[in-house]
């Protein structure tokens, strides 16, 4: 791969380049450039990989799925993250299924380089340590609101945090997801959503619109989250 189209995306993307600022020449010359199509399952849950990857552009779901087809999303990952730093270091098989929500490229590192890297790169070792801290933190999170808060609440809070904070809140406000997708985020059945949204549609905070949930009171929207996560 041209050396020169890797150095290009370093220099043009802040993210990765904070990563990949004190990269040697040597293992800077070694990363490859990966496209991938939107809904393409580009790493394979229980499947060994030797490479780390970096997500240059597009958006990606990491999932788990259960023997009998269950699909429980755990984080969505955008420019920036990357990916197989969990699994490398000994060789393990992946614990999560990486999906490409939309066209995905990627900076990708065979393990023998990534390993060398480590070794004489302080600064990526700083800062894989420090985003898998924030990671697990998020995680320990997500894990605790699953286990002890009741959906209602869970989903409001999903619908709340998917409003883009610039947007005139004055008027309805539309999300685009499909209930497939709210399923797995919030690891529960498709019926179980739906009994949640019929009940704030009754109570005229959303309408839904095929793949499009419609936010018409944001501001009952945020109180029903609230009791539904003290009560």
């Amino acid at each position: 791969m041209n050396i020169y189209k890797v150095v290009q995306i370093i220099e043009s993307t802040p993210e990765i380049y904070n990563m990949l600022k004190y990269c040697p020449y040597d293992i800077l010359k070694r990363w490859e450039i990966k496209k991938y199509d939107k809904d393409c399952v580009i790493l394979n849950q229980g499947e060994i990989y030797d490479y780390f990857y970096i997500i240059v552009d597009g958006i990606a779901d990491v999932f788990v799925m259960s023997e009998n087809g269950k699909r429980y999303s755990q984080s969505i990952y955008n420019k920036g993250n990357f990916i197989g730093e969990l699994e490398i270091f000994n060789r393990v098989p992946f614990s999560c299924s990486i999906e490409a929500i939309t066209d995905l490229t990627v900076l990708q590192l065979k393990r023998e380089y990534f390993l060398r890297w480590i070794e004489v790169d302080r600064n990526i070792s700083e800062y894989i340590t420090k985003t898998l801290c924030s990671e697990f933190y998020r995680l320990s999170k997500k894990a605790a609101q699953d286990t002890l808060y009741p959906l209602k609440q869970r989903l409001c809070k999903y619908l709340l945090d998917s409003i883009d904070k610039n947007i005139n809140k004055k008027y309805d406000i539309a999300i685009n997801i499909k209930k497939d997708k709210l399923s797995s985020q919030l690891a529960v059945t498709e019926r179980s959503i739906n009994r949640v949204l019929h009940s704030l549609k009754e109570k005229s905070i959303i309408n839904v619109n095929n793949n499009t949930i419609i936010i018409k009171d944001l501001d009952k929207l945020e109180n029903e989250e609230e009791v539904s996560r003290i009560y």
